[in-house]
């Protein structure tokens, strides 16, 4: 019964764990660090360019936008959302 009841609750704190770490595993993807990561490896988005600037400070500061950013599936699509939020083009570089 002792045995019984300490294989339960090691279950159970293995699945806390794991849910632990997903939740981690998310946080770390919407991190500061892995979006500029992100933003400096777009193709057609020059570093230090207008869009770029704009970018970084949209997404340093909403935490909201960077969760937004990382859903885009396609390179195209994240450049098109940070047009959008910046109001700066990419061709205006």
């Amino acid at each position: 019964m002792v045995v019984e009841a300490c294989v339960k609750r090691t279950e159970a704190l293995e699945v806390k764990n794991k849910i632990a770490e997903r939740m981690l595993e998310r946080q770390e993807a919407f991190s500061i660090e892995n979006v500029l990561e992100i933003l400096y490896a777009l193709p057609e988005v020059r570093e230090w360019s207008p869009l770029y600037e704009a970018a970084m400070e949209t997404l340093i500061d909403n935490e909201g936008n960077r969760r937004a950013f990382v859903t885009m599936k396609t390179d195209e699509a994240k450049i098109r959302f940070l047009e959008l939020r910046t109001k700066i083009k990419r061709d205006d570089d």
